[in-house]
């Protein structure tokens, strides 16, 4: 019973992985609610289906090549965000039983946050309380956050190169706020490199995983 269980969940994330791949944004929401009507669980279905469907299609276009973006992974993204908007509602965890506060946000002047979202759901699947902002977010909101909720990680995501800036004007109000010591920050998106975070000192996450593993070392990996 156990085998077969596990072959059906992985059927069900395949087919999920393969819309997603195909940028079949009507039916990719579709099978996500089906696959959880068959008791796959959420996580699974955000990391195995969506997000790797997201890797593979971007492997398979690009070769490793960065870029700024293709109508096909465009499309892609959007079955991802239906799926993800099925997936939402069932990440929820008590304030008082998280790992830590994560906020987590897309600089302003930058409307993405498709990637965002996911790393959102990932550290609240993970045990983290996130405090998401979305996108185009003002630096002193971002900063405002951290300290109102008393966060130990910012994230930010990014998807064009105009928010490098933002990200260096954030460093700087956290420092001005007396908040730099007492926060750590993270950056990821396929603006951000590894140079780049390493320049700055920053966290870097290439995938939501990624993300989560940071986090994780950030808290004392509990």
């Amino acid at each position: 019973m156990q085998g077969r269980k596990a072959s059906s969940e992985g059927e069900q994330v395949k087919k999920l992985r393969a819309a997603i791949i195909e940028a079949d944004f009507d039916t990719a929401p579709q099978i996500t609610e089906e696959a959880l009507r068959a008791g796959v669980a959420p996580k699974v279905l955000m990391e195995e289906g969506i997000s790797k469907g997201i890797m593979e299609l971007e492997d398979k276009l690009f070769q490793g090549y960065r870029v700024w973006g293709h109508p096909i992974l465009y499309m892609a993204v959007e079955a991802a965000r239906r799926s993800l908007l099925v997936l939402e509602p069932l990440f929820k965890l008590p304030e008082e039983e998280a790992l830590g506060t994560v906020v987590l946000g897309t600089p302003e002047g930058d409307v993405h946050d498709m990637g965002g979202k996911m790393v959102a759901l990932s550290l609240i699947a993970a045990g983290f309380r996130v405090i998401y902002l979305g996108h185009d977010v003002p630096s002193s909101t971002f900063v405002h956050k951290v300290k109102e909720s008393a966060a130990e990680i910012l994230g930010i995501s990014s998807y064009q190169a105009n928010s490098f800036e933002k990200i260096v004007e954030i460093q700087d109000m956290l420092e001005k706020a007396g908040l730099k010591d007492k926060v750590k920050m993270m950056a990821g998106g396929c603006a951000i490199t590894q140079k780049f975070t390493d320049k700055l000192g920053l966290g870097y996450g290439k995938t939501a995983s990624d993300a989560v593993r940071l986090a994780q070392q950030y808290v004392g990996g509990k």
